[in-house]
């Protein structure tokens, strides 16, 4: 048994609060972006010198589960704690 056995849910408390934080602050981030329409996807935005062109694209696929893996993974390694009871 630990010490201190309110620490782990202090532990808990902190990380629900700055995971939601880090929600809003994305949310308000991305948020001002418009949803692009069928007509305007994979239109010219900017070219640069040389010849570079930047175009507006959807997200890849391969960003798209790597991101929701980690998220997937972050709600299951709390839950697995938590049962546990180890410590953070």
């Amino acid at each position: 048994m630990r010490f201190f056995s309110v620490l782990d849910f202090q532990y808990t408390i902190l990380l629900l609060f700055l995971g939601l934080i880090l929600f809003i602050l994305i949310y308000i981030a991305f948020g001002g972006y418009a949803l692009p329409t069928r007509k305007g996807r994979g239109e010219e935005i900017e070219e640069y010198p040389e010849g570079i062109r930047a175009k507006n694209g959807p997200l890849p696929l391969l960003l798209f589960f790597i991101y929701l893996s980690c998220i997937i993974w972050a709600i299951g390694y709390v839950v697995v704690i938590g049962i546990r009871g180890g410590a953070f």
